[in-house]
């Protein structure tokens, strides 16, 4: 099967772990490593598109939105960019051009069939397809159920949760029918708002059941996909699955063997510079280690890592082509939160971890500026209402993913080994030094 994705190496663009290659798609090239932000809402795609016509970032080339998000996110744009003035020009030619240079990607976002976060958006949204809407109101109301029992309840909301899950796609595995409108509806909402890339829908790997069941619909997808458009491989799982030999060693066999050109990954909630993850961060240095071969001795493979959150730097300084996070490091998802202030972290070049408004402006009095050279910082922010001092901070972290990314690609062209390392030294995320491959 021929492939629109083509994935073009260089010689001179590999030093040791690291390697830069061009990924080209739909007349677009990206040169990566590529820096991918997930986008939310109409705010947020706004402040990427200012980025993008303000500079010329070589790096953060493309972005990612969750099947939730495309009505608030993309579907206005996409409207306004089709109507023509009297010209015959786009009426919105800032994101007309997006389409033509940024690499779009669509995230089904399936593993929210296990978690509560979003289920009752899952229930209502005219964007998934009716086979997850159905499944979210069953799920909601069997929460329901279980809490009104109480004590007498006959299974608790954590066992109800994964078998509910496990047999939602139990069916989807055995019932082509239910399969197939799955895989049709969410590769229309995809096409229909201009994914370069097919994302399959997967489930959320627990289990070895699940890690079949995840194969199966990879394949079925790319069958489907078949003629439509590029299709891509993806796994979610959880970051335990790391350290389970026998289902990591599936993956990467079923990677190998599979004529798909990208795989993506997701580790939900994973952060690896936790000190009690040693044997996690060994876990993920081998799988980068065997990605990496792969991609430069496999022909046409390349690899990206969703939510990436921590692990966003050393992931794309080891030959990741493509990596993301929300602005937020992917944290808005996870169950226990301390109280939410009104204003966004501001993500600190240096340490590498966000910092909260308090802890900035004491960084800021004590170096008598904002230690940051990005177009944002070097401009007084600090005093604005948090919707403008939201918005800045969003662009402050797409200009220093950029620059990080940029940081990865000189140093592959000067062949500096020991960039990565030297960086995360100086980090809050030393621990991670321990996943870079050797």
């Amino acid at each position: 099967m021929s492939s629109n994705l083509k994935v073009i190496h260089y010689p001179d663009r590999r030093c040791k772990y690291s390697e830069s290659v061009d990924l080209k798609i739909n007349n677009k090239t990206l040169i990566t490593p590529i820096f991918a932000p997930r986008l939310k809402n109409a705010n947020e795609l706004n402040l990427y598109l200012g980025i993008q016509s303000n500079s010329t970032p070589t790096h953060l080339s493309a972005y990612v939105v969750r099947l939730l998000d495309v009505g608030k996110t993309l579907h206005y744009r996409l409207k306004k960019a089709s109507q023509k003035n009297l010209l015959g020009e786009s009426t919105d030619a800032e994101f007309s051009s997006s389409l033509e240079r940024d690499l779009i990607l669509i995230d089904p976002a399936t593993e929210y069939l296990y978690y509560y976060a979003n289920m009752d958006r899952l229930e209502h949204s005219p964007y998934v397809s009716s086979e997850i809407r159905t499944y979210a109101k069953q799920f909601i109301e069997e929460r329901e159920k279980i809490k009104k029992a109480g004590k007498e309840a006959p299974i608790g909301i954590e066992n109800s949760r994964e078998i509910l899950h496990t047999n939602f796609w139990t069916c989807v595995l055995k019932e082509a029918n239910k399969r197939m409108k799955l895989i049709r509806d969410t590769f229309h909402i995809e096409m229909r708002y201009r994914a370069d890339i097919l994302i399959p829908p997967v489930p959320l790997i627990t289990s070895s059941h699940l890690l079949d069941v995840a194969i199966f619909m990879n394949e079925k997808s790319r069958a489907f996909a078949e003629g439509k458009g590029e299709c891509a491989d993806y796994f979610i799982l959880k970051p335990k699955i790391l350290t389970n030999d026998r289902m990591m060693t599936t993956i990467k066999q079923y990677i190998e063997d599979s004529p798909s050109p990208l795989t993506i990954f997701k580790f939900k909630n994973m952060n690896l510079n936790h000190e009690d993850l040693s044997l996690e961060r060994s876990a993920f240095s081998d799988i980068l280690t065997e990605l990496i071969f792969l991609s430069q001795h496999v022909e046409n493979k390349a690899f990206a890592l969703f939510e990436s959150g921590n692990q966003t730097f050393v992931s794309a300084i080891s030959s990741t082509a493509l990596v993301s996070t929300s602005f937020s490091l992917d944290r808005e998802d996870r169950r226990y939160q301390r109280e939410v202030s009104r204003f966004a972290n501001w993500y600190d070049p240096t340490s590498m971890t966000l910092r909260n408004k308090k802890t900035l402006s004491r960084i800021a009095e004590n170096n008598g500026h904002i230690p940051c050279h990005c177009p944002v910082c070097t401009s007084p922010f600090m005093d604005n209402e948090f919707t403008e001092y939201n918005r800045k901070v969003k662009m402050h972290y797409m200009y220093c993913r950029e620059h990080e990314m940029k940081e990865i690609y000189t140093a592959i062209e000067n062949q500096d080994a020991m960039m990565g390392f030297d960086k995360l030294r100086r980090s809050s995320l030393k621990n991670l030094i321990d996943v870079i491959p050797r």
